[in-house]
């Protein structure tokens, strides 16, 4: 079993262990190939685990790329986008730097310009600015050369935001602006055309609060619009603001707490909030105002400038003529502002973010990189948009330019009527009127296709259609002023067939003269002429004038200046040519014949000027009833017309008339006429009322007479255009010419005058025509007679106003009303009376003394009107009787048969040519008023123009300022040692030496130290004023300009002697007098053997000496003695003692006649002789007489060739005429004639 068993076992245990041997190789082979196995898998993992970090690499450098891509991108999109910025940051960069630089200088500049220069103009103002550009470089420190207050602190976006507001776009203009929104002190804008007015309201709209002084509750208002901080404006302020702003205006608020601010006003606080912001604004173009309101305000000259009106009047035209032009126009001007808006909004927005952005991440700023692509592409789209807008812009202004003409027309007259008002306070024209007129024109333009002729009509009819609405509120005698005023301005922009010459114009207007030149051809000739002639050598082309007058042909010269219409004859020698250049020939006029400059110069427009008859006789046709109906058509509701009076003037018949044909007028149903007076007011107010609701008509008659009552009626029209009237509602205002009335109402009214005809033919068909047909045949042949003589003396008497102080001393306001109560008289003394003899006596008291007589308060005028009613009524009327009084056959016309009205009407029209010798004055007379006229005229002209004119060759002329400031020190070098010892005179006399005589001259020579001690003391004043030392005060710039002017200041003429000198003549005149008192002051117990009366301050004190003496010498009680004088045959020289009764005066002018020094008795005056000197006079004192000598003229002596007030003493002077005929002359002697 054990062998079985080992024989089975042995077997299997040696398989076993083979099958164990086999295991173990085989396992060792498994273990092999596992570690061969482990070894693959180990190697496929550290292969596996490469891949997947060479995957990850892999994938993270395409991240690095893509990223390094994009950022490359996005840098070249920076760099492209700020590539563009660098030229343009550099460059402002650069000017930055410089105007760091500068910041200082220009800083203080603006600074100054702002608080000091708002009220200039905008040419002084960049002159100062200029000048203190200068004063800093030369202290060393920096400012622009060039200084501009826009380019300084101005911002375009903001100033093209302004001239869309409707501020006008000129330089003064928008430096106004600027002072006005940076100033710290409220605001005060001079602007009578409201253009800063205007620009305020656009700028602020509904959040800007407006009233006026004169509106009721207007401090309720105030005090709001403080508590809520609003923005208020306060219109039409006057040279006075209330003293209850006065807390307001110098910012007077106190702080209470942490935050709240208070201010008192009226004695109670009331809140202050800062954000409130004051307007104010005057319509005054000139005021004056306190140094309190200049400190505490900004005073800001608003007032237009023509360039700026130029601009807007363009803007104007063009609407009207091509309204696509101007549309396209403000389109561009308003997109290329918001241009400017959007890309100074893009440009702070990429400034903001590049300073904000870290320089390592900047690429990553994704809102920076799209915000800087849009800047481009918006930039580039703006730059494309600008380009076509500037390309159009030029293709508008060149279309719009074609209208510039008639823009600068439009400005030039605008400019030319606002100067009137300096001549009369009634010319007053609004901005908004004259527009209203310039639309009326180009309405009434005749159309044309072709532009160039469309523009020269509008130019044509602008021009005579604002000539025409000024001229018929103007009086006749301001009718040639405004005519030269527009040709002259017209001539310097040579718009005229004649070159214009500065010299030559200033000539004309100023005729300068050479004082104290020897006139070689004095037998004909006045000294004052030969000055003149001297001063016109000094032209151009005149050199040899005088020459030719003095050794050529003097009998020639002399001819042509006797004519009696010199304008119309040849000029002798070569002269003549200057009938083919007139401007030149109004020179010679102006110097030798001023008597014929008006009539010349009237002349030389009508010719000059395109159309100048129509001009110069605009409206002459026409009937005053024709003149109010064509206003009517200009008028509106809101329009009223204004009738400025004049003596005999009565415009409410014509506008009722014009009612009665135009809408059936009625008194009392849709027509009220209120004289205005004591109580009427309200009555007034209440038919203003009536008429804006029912539109009615409302006649306001003299409104002058309540001056106060017209500042409610121009708030009561104010309130009526606000609320928009009845269509039909008319106003009619008249008034007599005053101050006292608003500007307000002048400047909105279509103003009128009428005034009484001219010359003595129209002024007789008009008094005859007051007595209808039927009235007159019903009268008796004596009455028939009378009348007529009393429509000729009614004539006279009306007429005679012209000739000045030769025709009467005063003016009187005459009218027909005088005459139809004087026929009334006549009417109840001889109708139905008996008596055979006409009571003359009667007729010439009632006539002379109550009808004519009532109005006349000069006893000289007074013996006039007597002497004229003693020529015309006397009996030897009745039958045929000469009209023209001691012509002694020069002129004729005889008094015309008793008959029927036409053949007085006939007779009337035979009247010769109008002539002084129908007053029975001189032939020279007419030359006097002639000559005044020729002067009030050119003075008014130089007060107008400046008396400066620019040649046009770009010459420089002297400012006013400057010309004053030379004319101040050579008036204070001449009198500042002139000082007479009075004190040390008297002392040096005793009491028995001292006479009468002695006491004038004491008298005498402390009036003229006292002249001349305010002389000194203005003159020296106003010379620290042009120093900059002192503020001008209204007196020293009142004195600057009447130096200016060659007038006599108004300090001089109240403290000086009576003279009607002009400047220069009145220096020497005043040396003269200096060295009479001198010549005294030496010998003072003797007087002169002459006196020269006319170098006295106070003559008549020294013919009361004369009568002092002859009280003491006599015993005569001095208000029974009159001083007589005896006409000697001796010159002053010739005289070698003193009287030996009375005393030897010199110094007096006969006017009207002169004296025949053979004959010893007075003569008709030589042709052109105004004035002759008289002989030495011997005044005596002896007893006053009643007795009367027909050989004796009883002459009135006068100061000054004005006449009153300066009445001297009633000299005694021989006559062969009968005296009535000097008294009808106006002969009078004159002390001192202006020279």
């Amino acid at each position: 079993v054990y062998d079985g068993v080992a024989k089975v076992v042995g077997p299997k245990r040696a398989a076993l262990q083979k099958a164990e041997g086999d295991l173990r190789a085989v396992m060792e082979q498994l273990a092999e190939k596992k570690r061969e196995l482990k070894e693959v898998q180990d190697n496929v993992a550290r292969l596996l685990s490469d891949f997947e970090g060479a995957k990850r690499k892999k994938e993270e450098l395409a991240v690095q790329v893509e990223e390094c891509s994009k950022r490359l991108v996005r840098a070249e999109k920076l760099i492209s986008g700020l590539g563009g910025e660098k030229t343009r940051w550099a460059r402002a960069s650069e000017t930055l730097g410089r105007q760091y630089t500068n910041l200082t200088g220009d800083v203080l500049v603006s600074s100054g310009i702002i608080a000091y220069l708002g009220t200039f103009t905008g040419k002084y103002r960049q002159e100062t600015a200029q000048s203190w550009v200068q004063l800093m470089r030369a202290h060393e420190l920096p400012a622009s050369s060039e200084f501009s207050l826009r380019a300084v602190i101005g911002e375009e976006v903001v100033i093209r935001q302004w001239i869309i507001d409707r501020l006008p776009n000129d330089q003064v203009s928008i430096e106004n602006g600027l002072i006005l929104s940076r100033s710290r002190r409220w605001p005060l804008m001079i602007d009578p055309q409201l253009q800063g007015n205007k620009w305020i309201k656009q700028r602020l709209g509904e959040d800007l609060t407006i009233l006026q002084f004169t509106m009721n509750n207007w401090l309720q208002k105030v005090i709001f619009a403080i508590t809520i901080g609003g923005q208020l404006l306060i219109e039409a302020v006057t040279s006075e603001i209330d003293a209850i702003l006065e807390p307001v205006l110098s910012r007077a608020v106190i702080k209470r707490g942490r935050n709240a601010m208070i201010i008192k006003i009226g004695g109670e606080e009331i809140d202050y909030d800062p954000k409130f912001q004051l307007y104010l604004q005057s319509k005054l173009p000139n005021p004056h105002y306190r140094p309190e309101i200049a400190a505490q305000c900004t005073i800001i000259n608003f007032i237009v400038t023509p360039d700026g009106l130029e601009d807007q009047i363009l803007a104007m035209v063009v609407n009207v003529e091509k309204p696509e032009l101007e549309q396209q126009k403000q389109a561009l001007v308003r997109k290329q502002n918001e241009f400017k808006v959007t890309l100074s909004q893009l440009e702070d927005d990429l400034l903001s973010q590049l300073s904000a952005a870290d320089p390592a991440t900047i690429l990553d700023n994704l809102p920076l990189i799209e915000g800087l692509e849009k800047t481009k592409a918006t930039s580039k789209e703006i730059a494309i948009q600008v380009a076509e807008a500037q390309r159009t812009e030029v293709e508008i202004n060149t279309s719009r330019e074609l209208y510039r003409p008639v823009a600068a027309e439009g400005s030039m007259l605008f400019f030319l009527i606002i100067q009137l008002c300096f001549i009369e306070h009634m010319y007053q024209f609004s901005l908004d009127s004259f527009v209203t007129f310039l639309y009326k024109a180009i309405d009434r333009t005749e159309p044309s296709d072709d532009l160039k002729e469309r523009t020269l009509r509008l130019i044509s009819v602008i021009r005579m259609t604002i000539f025409r609405w000024v001229n018929r509120g103007l009086f006749e005698a301001h009718k040639l002023i405004f005519c030269s005023m527009l040709t002259f301005k017209l001539f310097q922009k040579n718009a005229l067939n004649e070159e214009f010459n500065g010299s030559y114009f200033n000539f004309l207007l100023r005729a300068p003269g050479v004082l104290g030149a020897e006139n070689p051809l004095s037998e004909w000739l006045p000294n004052k002429n030969w000055g003149l002639v001297l001063k016109l050598t000094e032209l151009e082309g005149f050199e040899q004038f005088g020459t030719n007058m003095e050794k050529d042909a003097p009998n020639r010269f002399k001819e042509w200046f006797n004519e009696l219409t010199p304008e119309e004859a040849k000029l002798p020698l070569d002269w003549k040519k200057l009938d083919a250049v007139p401007f030149q020939k109004l020179l010679v006029l102006r110097a030798l014949r001023p008597d014929r400059m008006t009539g010349a110069l009237a002349e030389w427009i009508r010719n000059i000027l395109p159309n100048g008859r129509d001009y110069m006789d605009c409206d002459g046709s026409a009937s005053f009833r024709q003149i109010l109906e064509n206003s009517f058509e200009d008028s509106t509701s809101t329009t009223p017309i204004f009738f400025i009076l004049s003596p005999g003037a009565d415009p409410v018949k014509e506008v009722e008339a014009m009612g009665k044909a135009q809408i059936q007028l009625q008194l009392g149903t849709n027509y009220w006429n209120v004289a205005m007076g004591q109580g009427q007011d309200v009555i007034a107010m209440a038919k203003l009322d009536i008429g804006h609701r029912e539109g009615h008509w409302v006649m306001l008659q003299n409104i002058h007479l309540m001056p106060k009552w017209c500042v409610e009626l121009e708030k009561k029209l104010d309130v009526f255009a606000v609320e928009n009237s009845h269509p039909a509602f008319r106003v009619f205002l008249s008034a007599d010419p005053s101050k006292g009335i608003p500007i307000g109402i002048l400047e909105r009214s279509i103003k009128l005058t009428n005034e009484p005809p001219q010359g003595m033919l129209a002024n007789l068909r008009r008094s005859f025509a007051l007595f209808s047909r039927e009235d007159f045949e019903d009268k008796d042949a004596k009455v028939k007679s009378i009348l007529f003589a009393l429509c000729h003396f009614h004539s006279l008497m009306l007429e005679r106003k012209k000739f000045g102080p030769m025709g009467y001393n005063m003016k009187y306001p005459f009218s027909a009303g005088d005459l139809r109560d004087s026929a009334q008289v006549l009417y109840n003394y001889l109708e139905g009376s008996s008596a055979v003899k006409i009571p003359w006596d009667d007729l010439r008291y009632i006539f002379g003394e109550i009808m004519y007589g009532g109005h006349i308060v000069d006893d000289w005028d007074r013996r006039m009107c007597e002497k004229y009613l003693h020529y015309f009524m006397k009996d030897e009327l009745l039958d045929e009787l000469e009209m023209v009084p001691y012509a002694d056959g020069k002129l004729s016309w005889m008094s015309p048969q008793p008959g029927p009205h036409e053949r007085y009407l006939e007779h009337i029209e035979t009247m010769p040519p109008e002539s002084p010798l129908f007053f029975g004055m001189h032939p020279n007379a007419e030359i006097n008023f002639r000559t005044a006229l020729c002067e009030r005229t050119f003075d008014m002209l130089v007060m107008l123009t400046g008396g400066a004119a620019s040649s046009g060759d770009g010459e420089e002329t002297a400012s006013p300022m400057s010309i004053a400031e030379v004319m101040c020190s050579e008036i204070l070098e001449e009198i500042i040692e002139k000082k007479f010892a009075t004190d040390d005179v008297s002392r040096s006399m005793s009491d028995e030496e001292k006479g009468p005589y002695q006491f004038v001259f004491l008298q005498e020579c402390e009036y003229m130290n006292g002249l001349v001690y305010e002389m000194v003391r203005g003159l020296q004043e106003l010379q620290l004023g042009f120093k900059g030392e002192l503020t001008m005060s209204q007196q020293m710039e009142d004195l600057a300009n009447a130096l200016f002017a060659e007038k006599l200041p108004m300090w001089w003429v109240k403290l000086g002697f009576a003279s009607t000198r002009p400047l220069k003549s009145w220096r020497v005149n005043l040396q003269d007098r200096c060295s009479q008192l001198d010549d005294w002051i030496n010998d003072p117990l003797n007087i002169p053997k002459v006196v020269d009366i006319s170098r006295l301050f106070n003559p008549q004190s020294f013919l009361t000496a004369i009568k002092q003496l002859c009280c003491q010498m006599q015993g005569l009680e001095l208000d029974k003695l009159q001083v007589f004088t005896e006409v000697t045959k001796r010159e002053a020289k010739q005289v070698d003692a003193a009287a030996k009764d009375g005393a030897f005066v010199t110094g007096m002018f006969l006017e009207g006649a002169r004296w025949d020094m053979i004959a010893n008795t007075l003569e008709d005056s030589r042709p052109k002789e105004m004035f002759t000197q008289m002989p030495v006079i011997n005044c005596k004192a002896g007893l006053q007489s009643d007795k009367v000598d027909k050989n004796v003229y009883i002459c009135p002596t006068y100061c000054v060739p004005t006449r009153r007030p300066y009445f001297v003493f009633p000299a005694q002077l021989r006559t062969k005429a009968p005296p009535d005929k000097w008294v009808l002359a106006g002969v009078a002697m004159i002390l001192d004639i202006a020279t």
